[in-house]
């Protein structure tokens, strides 16, 4: 019988701790007695991720990666889901609260990375914008054209270069960039709505879904907004995150009862695909943060305000199987 090692010319390693994954890798974990391999995802799938230390809701803001997060902002149990200035870090495993934000705000835009963020508008922000270095938040003179709560944010934008888009004002579809110094203002949404998600950069964005629940998708190409695919889903209060041609839409308001879900998209950059696996846990108004390999979900209301995280690890991306244990 041939043996791994006369396929593979080197026999199965034995580690401690499983390694960095690489398609096809088999080796053993002699912590936890089992012979592991990675292999690609069909699908993506959601797997629970380290609770945050206070519950929120809110549409926190989001900015950085699945290992290196930020979240900060949204609302908390207290005043019934009043505008919070809580700003915290993740690591991959674990949330911890930094200095807060200058002005409690919720609903906002949000993008950036953990050591340079951008937080503008919001309820509770008014029109008001402010930036993270990565220990502290400072307040920026220049505040957005048009004072929003419930707006779409372009949120794989930089603390330089942002959009926000529609929001309540009353529901507005105007639009406005970011250079890092002003706001300025841009061609409208076609569809006017709130509590829309948005996703990609300054240059090509993406808005999604909104309230009321719709499905409406638009797309953005520097200089004006054009109605593409819809999502599957209707959806407001969700989140959307990655760049424009590779985008992921979760959780949300509607459109069926209970008035929240967990259904999880994917974007191509022409139409969307919906995802076989669901959240663990339906919810809105929650944060989220990364790309479509790789993001995280936070936060958010289902039955009440929630310290829930969840991880997704999307498509293509290797993963770990056990194949046996001894």
């Amino acid at each position: 019988m041939t043996d791994y090692k006369g396929i593979q010319g080197v026999s199965i390693q034995s580690v401690a701790s499983d390694p960095t994954l690489d398609e096809g890798q088999v080796w053993y974990n002699n912590a936890t007695y089992a012979i592991k391999l990675a292999a690609v995802t069909t699908a993506g799938t959601w797997a629970s991720g380290g609770a945050l230390p206070s519950a929120r809701n809110g549409n926190p803001g989001g900015a950085g990666t699945q290992t290196a997060g930020l979240a900060f902002g949204g609302g908390g149990p207290a005043g019934g889901g009043a505008p919070i200035d809580t700003t915290s870090t993740y690591n991959g495993t674990s949330w911890s609260d930094v200095n807060s934000l200058n002005t409690a705000r919720g609903y906002m835009v949000g993008c950036g990375t953990q050591t340079a963020a951008l937080a503008a508008g919001g309820s509770g922000g008014g029109a008001s914008t402010e930036t993270w270095n990565g220990t502290n938040w400072t307040t920026n003179p220049a505040s957005m054209n048009t004072a929003r709560s419930a707006l779409g944010a372009s949120t794989a934008g930089t603390q330089t270069a942002a959009l926000g888009f529609g929001g309540s004002s009353p529901v507005v579809a105007s639009s406005e960039s970011w250079n890092g110094s002003s706001w300025t203002n841009t061609p409208s949404l076609n569809t006017a709505r709130r509590g829309l998600s948005g996703l990609g950069t300054q240059a090509a964005a993406l808005a999604l879904g909104g309230y009321p629940v719709v499905t409406t998708t638009e797309s953005w190409n520097g200089s004006s907004w054009t109605t593409v695919n819809s999502m599957n889903t209707a959806r407001g209060f969700g989140r959307g995150v990655g760049p424009q041609t590779a985008g992921l839409a979760f959780a949300g308001y509607g459109p069926t009862t209970p008035t929240y879900n967990g259904a999880t998209e994917l974007w191509n950059g022409t139409s969307w695909t919906s995802n076989p696996n669901s959240m663990g846990a339906a919810r809105y108004g929650l944060g989220g943060l990364g790309n479509q390999s790789a993001a995280l979900a936070y936060g958010g209301y289902s039955t009440t305000w929630v310290t829930t995280v969840e991880e997704f690890t999307g498509p293509g991306s290797p993963v770990t199987k056990t194949i046996t244990t001894s």
